[in-house]
């Protein structure tokens, strides 16, 4: 699995891409074939913007959110990319049963 990383208006960290990727470690158990993640850190003005998309074997996820802080970006992030994959197994999952 490959995972790229952008910095817009931040210089480039070795410690912000190493939290990403224990973010995107955890994500990757959802799935059964994680193909890459991509991962944005920006700051416009006094927010700190994390975004992250991950495509998968069930489709891809995307999701962005501002903080004080960029470690806490991820961390939302994070949460809301395991929102959006929980949903998405649910509602695939219970068209299989269905079907």
């Amino acid at each position: 699995m490959e995972t790229s990383y952008h910095f817009q208006n931040i210089d480039s960290s070795d410690a912000l891409k190493e939290y990403a990727d224990k973010v995107v470690d955890k994500l990757s158990s959802h799935f059964s074939n994680l193909q890459n993640a991509t991962v944005h850190f920006k700051v416009e003005k006094i927010h700190q913007i994390a975004e992250i998309t991950i495509n998968g074997d069930s489709g891809q996820f995307v999701a962005e959110e501002k903080a004080e802080d960029m470690y806490a970006a991820l961390d939302l992030v994070e949460k809301k990319l395991e929102k959006q994959i929980r949903k998405h197994k649910e509602k695939h999952l219970g068209k299989n049963q269905r079907g």
